[in-house]
């Protein structure tokens, strides 16, 4: 066995994200299919007129993949986990021009890049720029510590969290906005409208997960002719 396979199992070992089944990383096929029915698309509930994707609901399997991602560090597998994201919505004949993404601000010092990793996956897929458009404002913020991730005070605290600002104007392009998770969908719906009032032409979302509280009504989209509308996760 070669010594830089030795070594890549030590800094990144080759399991399961969410099941530990081996030689499966990030997700066994089992806990995130290889095909999945499809990433929506949904209107998003706190702003009906964003369009919402998503690997799927934020919950069981994606859920503990999506924390292992994050709270091991992985950035690898959040990236990966946003080239399967970024797989679907290629399929799904998603137009946009640039990605972008909802930065954070550091927490204790420490970096929580975990959307950028995320859209950096999304648009090696997409083949499209990765643009910091997005830079965190101060006030109230959701932080990802796993007491929050775990219990319901993300909810009530994403109220009070200002949206993100936007660092240059967007004349006229089309912009494809990615986080990791989408609780309520007021930060996701405050950085679409920040970028519309930047210029954005038009913006739609794509998250890895989201609770059930997030998802609006399905969304028909026509390119050659109607598409039937997907269903909701419960």
């Amino acid at each position: 066995m070669a010594i830089h396979t030795v070594l890549s199992g030590f800094l990144r070992p080759p399991d399961c994200l969410a099941c530990g089944a081996a030689d499966a990383w990030p997700c066994c096929s089992v806990c995130l299919p290889p095909e999945p029915s499809g990433a929506g698309p949904w209107s998003l509930a706190a702003d009906p007129t964003v369009t919402m994707w998503a690997l799927g609901l934020y919950g069981d399997r994606l859920r503990a993949a999506v924390l292992a991602g994050k709270l091991r560090g992985q950035a690898a597998a959040l990236r990966a986990l946003g080239g399967r994201l970024g797989s679907l919505l290629l399929a799904a004949g998603v137009g946009a021009d640039l990605v972008t993404w909802i930065a954070a601000r550091p927490a204790r010092g420490l970096p929580r890049d975990h959307a950028r990793q995320v859209a950096f996956g999304v648009a090696s897929a997409l083949d499209l720029p990765l643009v910091k458009l997005l830079a965190p404002t101060t006030g109230g913020d959701l932080g990802r510590s796993r007491a929050d991730l775990d219990h319901g005070a993300r909810a009530d605290r994403a109220a009070a969290r200002p949206p993100p600002r936007v660092r240059c104007r967007v004349e006229g392009g089309r912009v494809l906005v990615v986080d990791d998770v989408a609780t309520t969908g007021q930060t996701l719906a405050g950085a679409v409208a920040a970028l519309r009032r930047a210029g954005a032409r038009e913006v739609e979302a794509a998250v890895l997960g989201a609770s059930g509280g997030a998802f609006g009504p399905p969304v028909n989209r026509s390119s050659s002719g109607p598409r039937p509308a997907r269903r909701a996760p419960p």
